[in-house]
């Protein structure tokens, strides 16, 4: 069986018995088991294509960052590794999707703050990963083609060709503002304990610009299925916290006007990749973006409400950008209607006034 190779193989890389797993679900590109050991719980995973890029990836993002599990041993030839195990604790979706409104305004403010202060001290850390094909702006890019031509049928022009250029400057390797980041930091991924929040499934992690980070906080969660409508001033907070935090390991990236234009940039490609990743299931109408059993958003209930967003938000950076997706947002209200409708509040904010 799976799991007990799995087991065997996780008692040789530790040096002790690995016994009694528990699966943790997860996806199918590994497996993932809670297990114990004589010194107390582990977590074992094991990536069953062996030393695949994300089993890389995440051993570079444990091994690099703070605020993670605590990487235990790696066997590299069979694409396993163990960590420490972080308990049972609620996730930020929990929070959200719960009925708690201090609980999930207050732990999305400590979630961020945790976030940035992964990111400034993970400055100078080591990350050996092969990033030649790792740029959000490439994805944007095609985003942006397919809104052209599969939504609104309208030629590129010079002006949008010279955005996505813009957009792609944040791509460029710069030590200044470069961050080792989990990268996939959604609500489901940051786990609460007793010493604060913890990011898992390092699958992503990357070398990046810290402003993809900050439009977690700017959309909320950019790229990520619990996206919901905030409540007023939610967002505002959290991109101050980010920033705030972010700034004690790295002040002159956040002084303005910059760090909100890359903030801007970052949230546009965001929105144009997120386009690309999602467009063919919005026009299937797929009912939810989320796993089963949990509120969710629909595809076009997700890209229609980030095509909003981004109209207004970028248009000062981006301006046609925005026009883009503001015409693609009105094209959802005219050729999807009520399924494109606003998805609604979360529903730890539901009865806000």
């Amino acid at each position: 069986m799976a799991e007990d190779h799995t087991l065997r193989l996780a008692s040789v890389a530790l040096g002790t018995p690995v016994s009694d797993p528990q699966p943790l679900g997860g996806s199918t590109r590994s497996l993932v088991l809670r297990c114990r050991t004589p010194s107390g719980p582990v977590v074992v995973k094991r990536y069953p294509d062996g030393s695949s890029a994300a089993f890389a990836r995440e051993v570079a993002g444990l091994a690099a960052l703070d605020h993670t599990p605590e990487l235990l041993a790696v066997d590299r030839v069979h694409g396993l590794i163990v960590m420490s195990d972080l308990g049972t604790g609620p996730t930020l979706a929990d929070l959200l999707l719960g009925g708690d409104r201090e609980a999930a305004w207050a732990g999305a403010l400590e979630w961020v703050g945790a976030l940035a202060d992964t990111l400034g001290r993970s400055r100078g850390a080591t990350f050996e990963v092969d990033l030649a094909a790792d740029e959000p702006s490439a994805a944007a890019r095609t985003g942006a083609r397919m809104l052209l031509d599969d939504v609104l049928g309208v030629p590129a022009d010079a002006a949008l060709d010279a955005e996505l250029d813009l957009i792609a400057t944040l791509d460029h390797r710069d030590p200044a503002s470069d961050v080792v980041s989990p990268t996939d930091t959604c609500p489901d991924n940051a786990l609460r304990t007793a010493d604060g929040w913890r990011f898992v499934d390092l699958e992503g992690a990357t070398v990046h610009h810290a402003a993809y980070d900050a439009a977690y906080a700017a959309m909320p969660f950019s790229t990520c299925w619990c996206v919901f409508d905030p409540p007023p001033g939610f967002t505002d907070q959290l991109l101050d916290r980010f920033t705030t935090t972010l700034g004690t390991h790295l002040p002159d990236l956040v002084r303005e006007p910059g760090w909100t234009r890359s903030v801007d940039l970052a949230s546009a490609a965001w929105i144009l990749a997120m386009t690309g990743w999602l467009l063919f299931g919005a026009d299937e109408d797929r009912p939810r973006v989320g796993p089963p059993g949990v509120p969710s958003p629909s595809y076009r209930q997700l890209l229609t409400s980030r095509w909003r967003w981004g109209a207004v938000r970028v248009r000062s950076t981006v301006p046609v950008v925005a026009g883009l997706l503001g015409a693609a947002a009105a094209w959802a209200d005219d050729e999807w209607g009520a399924s494109a409708a606003p998805v609604g509040p979360y529903r730890a904010f539901a009865h806000d006034e």
